[in-house]
């Protein structure tokens, strides 16, 4: 496992809601260890301007739109992925939406429908379309990202807490499906983090983060986190110093956890 189940500079990884926050991150981090990066996002328009930046020739990323939730864009997305040459190592699970103020009784089917498949049903396909190329490759990780929901919820986010907590099952029936084609499965445990969702939220409710109980203290248990910060959590997952690491949470929340 040790010589295959990691990313090495040179290798692609695959990486979807990359347009900002913890995907647009992670973008940047792989870039700085020397791998290849397929970004996608809904927002093209934003995913190729945030790229703009960081990788002006566009050498290093190549930039899709990719609907996550539609079963047929993500097969012909993983297809166009293989058939560029590249070897894919890891995949970077990212893309979701947002769910507040929706509890079960005031959440509609479609409405419940939509944030599920988004949040969770996109990492199977993701996953079911890009784990043939990267068993191909001899071996890779997955990272799943979750949440803090997975473990403790609140009030008014009843889809996304079950789409979370149903990544991180996914993520561990994946690990055990796939440790004989030495592919790493693990999942990411945000907490709060400052990303476009989250301040879209609070602008809806005409509030800072701060007024909605978000810390923003640096030396504040529970505080709120900068992207840079998941995102080197990410790449821990998919790198070497990780091998060991499979079917499991990494959970970088601030110890807001230790707090319930």
């Amino acid at each position: 496992m040790r010589n295959h189940a990691f990313i090495s500079p040179g290798d692609a990884v695959i990486v979807t809601g990359a347009a900002g926050g913890i995907g647009l991150a992670t973008v940047k981090a792989l870039l700085e260890q020397g791998n290849f990066v397929f970004a996608s996002d809904k927002n093209i328009a934003n995913l190729k301007q945030s790229l703009l930046e960081l990788d002006p020739e566009g050498k290093h990323t190549l930039a899709s739109e990719l609907d996550v939730a539609d079963e047929k864009a993500c097969e012909a997305y993983c297809t166009m992925t293989a058939k560029s040459g590249r070897s894919i190592r890891g995949l970077v699970n990212n893309a979701a939406i947002g769910a507040f103020n929706m509890s079960v009784e005031s959440t509609s089917f479609e409405d419940w429908e939509r944030i599920i498949r988004i949040n969770l049903t996109s990492l199977y396909l993701m996953s079911k379309y890009t784990v043939p190329q990267i068993r191909k490759a001899g071996g890779g990780a997955i990272v799943n990202v979750s949440s803090i929901h997975a473990f403790a919820t609140s009030t008014g986010v009843s889809p996304y807490a079950a789409a979370k907590g149903g990544v991180l099952a996914l993520t561990k029936t994946m690990a055990l499906d796939y440790a004989k084609d030495c592919i790493r499965v693990v999942a990411l445990i945000p907490g709060a983090t400052d990303t476009p969702m989250l301040r879209m939220h609070a602008e809806r409710e005409g509030k800072e983060l701060s007024e909605l109980g978000f810390i923003m203290s640096d030396n504040a248990i529970g505080r709120i986190a900068q992207p840079e910060e998941l995102a080197d959590v990410v790449t821990f997952g998919l790198s070497r110093k990780a091998t060991f690491v499979t079917g499991s949470a990494l959970v970088a929340d601030g110890g807001i956890l230790a707090k319930f």
